[in-house]
């Protein structure tokens, strides 16, 4: 269990300059439209994205541990996430297109990203920020599919919930400095540390992979 949370935890923060490039600019935006950073609604913002990777994993968890009884589930799920995260962190490092651009784009507009926007950037409040988070860990992301792959592989309910809560955790320290990161980061120092992360996915990918083929992640920590 301790090694599947540290997993989790290590591939949310390595994944994080992802977050920055797909989100930070929203929340940078959030940002400038106030005289000062309000890291209350900053935080309300992060929490209501890990509270969706959360309730995603338990929605993992349940499915997880009814196929818990299939012998090579947890290890098929295991090398299925750990491919995600190769194939994620190859697009992360500028190697390979990202397949959900397109995607993305349409959840976006589904689930009404740009009018929570708009509300929490003209009557800001700890619950707008807070729903803004909650709609924001709906978009589709290589990544979070990868997390929740071995949310999956964990076969139950509180695995599930406490990997995929690990997961977004992962991603706060980058988010939390979202604003203050674009600002100072030049392009190139940012391309930089896009291709260092995501060299360092497809290393965790490849140990997940190589894992996943001799243990199921329910045995693995």
């Amino acid at each position: 269990m301790l090694t599947s949370f540290g997993l989790m935890l290590s591939m949310g923060f390595v994944g994080s300059l992802h977050c920055i490039g797909m989100c930070g600019g929203l929340v940078s935006a959030l940002s400038l439209s106030r005289p000062r950073i309000w890291w209350g609604g900053l935080l309300g913002y992060q929490v209501g994205r890990v509270t969706t990777y959360a309730l995603l994993g338990l929605g993992a968890g349940l499915l997880g541990g009814a196929l818990s009884g299939i012998e090579l589930a947890p290890r098929v799920l295991a090398v299925l996430a750990g491919v995600v995260m190769i194939v994620f962190g190859l697009n992360l490092a500028g190697l390979a297109p990202d397949p959900l651009t397109r995607i993305t784009d349409r959840v976006r507009r589904r689930i009404g990203l740009a009018r929570l926007t708009q509300l929490a950037t003209g009557q800001p409040s700890l619950w707008s920020w807070y729903a803004m988070g909650l709609a924001n860990g709906l978009l589709p992301c290589g990544l979070v599919y990868a997390a929740l792959s071995l949310a999956l592989a964990g076969g139950g309910v509180i695995q599930g919930t406490t990997m995929m809560a690990a997961f977004g955790l992962g991603t706060v320290p980058a988010m939390l400095l979202a604003p203050a990161a674009l600002r100072g980061l030049t392009p190139e120092l940012r391309g930089r540390g896009m291709r260092v992360a995501g060299l360092l996915l497809v290393l965790l990918g490849v140990w997940t992979v190589a894992r996943g083929g001799i243990l199921p992640m329910g045995h693995m920590g």
